[in-house]
């Protein structure tokens, strides 16, 4: 279970290993719902879709335009869109982001620089071809947690969590927490209803005070924003999941 699936690379690499036999991916923001949307129930008319519009700058601009509206909800125009400036945009973001190689593209890297129809083209069929075993959902991330727990009590499940970044999610993410958010998250997880899960978040003051009861440990991650640059993330897993002696405390970079 993915509760902020984003791209939902966890969810979907390991049903790729056939590591799990079903994954449930859900995102609040109706984007990116709508991009997951069209891709697992119009695969054939996403494919053509994306084979047939170019990586250009007029692209761009008309796919901008559609995100940049107060969607209502779900349309394939939007999903694909939003894809499109995930895929043509500088670090991925879909809105308050330029084109990657700049509005006259004159930078190192061209719009295209990560838009590869072929290969992506087969990343899709894949998609399609296991659209029976992932579920989709368009919900608030806690109240997608406390349905799957429930409905979900008897069964092996891990939930994967990445919710938006306390520093930078207003930036970063469509659908951004406030600390009241954050909080609510936290105590629902620490009450233990959630089974097994794994959390992962920017370091940050707010979430060390939140999990301090749980383990932690740092992961260092490559971004390129604006450069490539190294930063520290968080994993936070309950006690319950990792026996006391193999606990990892995290320290201050």
């Amino acid at each position: 279970m993915e509760p902020y699936c984003g791209g939902a690379g966890a969810a979907l690499g390991l049903l790729a290993q056939n590591a799990v036999s079903r994954v449930h991916i859900n995102d609040g923001d109706i984007r990116v719902y709508s991009a997951w949307r069209a891709m697992l129930t119009e695969n054939d008319r996403f494919i053509d879709e994306l084979n047939s519009r170019p990586a250009n700058i007029k692209t761009w601009h008309d796919c901008r335009d559609i995100v940049s509206q107060t969607p209502t909800g779900y349309s394939f125009e939007l999903g694909f869109a939003t894809f499109f400036i995930n895929r043509t945009s500088r670090a991925g973001i879909v809105l308050g982001s330029g084109p990657i190689g700049g509005y006259a593209q004159d930078g190192n890297w061209k719009i295209d620089a990560r838009y590869y129809p072929e290969t992506i083209s087969k990343r899709l069929k894949w998609l399609g071809q296991k659209a029976a075993q992932i579920e989709l959902s368009n919900e608030d991330g806690i109240d997608f947690l406390k349905r799957k727990s429930n409905e979900l009590s008897d069964e092996p499940a891990l939930y994967l969590i990445d919710p938006p970044y306390v520093k930078a999610g207003g930036r970063l993410y469509l659908n951004a927490m406030d600390e009241q958010k954050h909080r609510a998250l936290a105590k629902f997880l620490n009450e233990g209803m959630c089974g097994k899960w794994v959390l992962t978040y920017d370091d940050h003051p707010l979430v060390r005070e939140l999990y301090q009861t749980c383990n932690m440990r740092l992961l260092h991650v490559n971004y390129s924003l604006k450069r490539t640059r190294k930063e520290a993330e968080l994993m936070v897993e309950p006690h319950m999941l990792m026996a006391a002696e193999t606990a990892y405390p995290a320290h201050s970079p």
